[in-house]
Formats: structure tokens, sequence, C-alpha cells
């Protein structure tokens, strides 16, 4: 049977079901406690959520609500900070780590822009 549907199994049926796969060795009793511990987690989840329900909602399943939101869009000068940040973040990488902190000291004396050029010459870009 696909996953995702239920099935209408009465509790009886379902568990003539259950102990005839136990016996074909299909199911283990370990694989049953096994489902029936995330089961009992995933309603104490739910529960803290503060969900009543069987099944969570959309909300919960996408984590909606707890993220963080921007909120706005970014400034000309932000946009290009981020740029440079971004190259100059590309760069260190590329730097052996026991040169990086020459480079690191000259962008926190000197500005990203001075931190990169010397960062360029040094990779001969």
């Amino acid at each position: 049977m696909p996953r995702g549907r239920r099935s209408r199994l009465s509790p009886t049926d379902a568990q003539e079901v259950l102990q005839e796969l136990i016996k074909d060795g299909r199911v283990s009793t370990a694989d049953i406690n096994r489902y029936i511990r995330i089961h009992q987690l995933e309603m104490q989840l739910q529960s803290l959520r503060g969900g009543g329900g069987r099944r969570p909602s959309a909300g919960a399943r996408r984590g909606a609500g707890g993220g963080r939101r921007r909120s706005g869009r970014i400034t000309a000068e932000q946009l290009a900070s981020r740029q440079l940040q971004g190259r100059y973040l590309g760069l260190i990488r590329q730097i052996p780590k026991p040169q990086r902190a020459r480079f690191k000291k000259v962008a926190t004396e000197r500005g990203r822009e001075a931190a990169i050029k010397e960062m360029r010459s040094a990779l001969n870009k």
C-alpha cells in the first residue's frame, strides 16, 4: 500500500495483520516498539507546539512562525557592502591559513578594499 494513505482497518483487523507480519518474520517486535516510541515523541512534540490534533498543521510542517523574516529591501550601500564581503571571503579562502592573519589585519586597518587588492596580487589575479 502506498505511503500516506490511511487504511480503514478495525483495531482487531490491524492486530491480526500485525501478528501475521511478525509470524512471517517481516516485522520484528523491536520495529514495532521503535515505531511506538517515535509516535509517542511526535505526539509530545505536537502537544509542545500547542496543537491538539493527531497530525501537525501545514504551518507546523513547514516550520512557519519561528523563523526570522526580512524587514524590507536592502539599501544600495548594504548591497555593496555584502558584495564586497563576498569578494573578500572568496579570496581569503584561497589564501593559505598561515598567511590569512596578514590580510585580516589589512582589512581591519585599511579596509576590505585594500585587503582584496593585496590578496588579488598575492594570488596573481
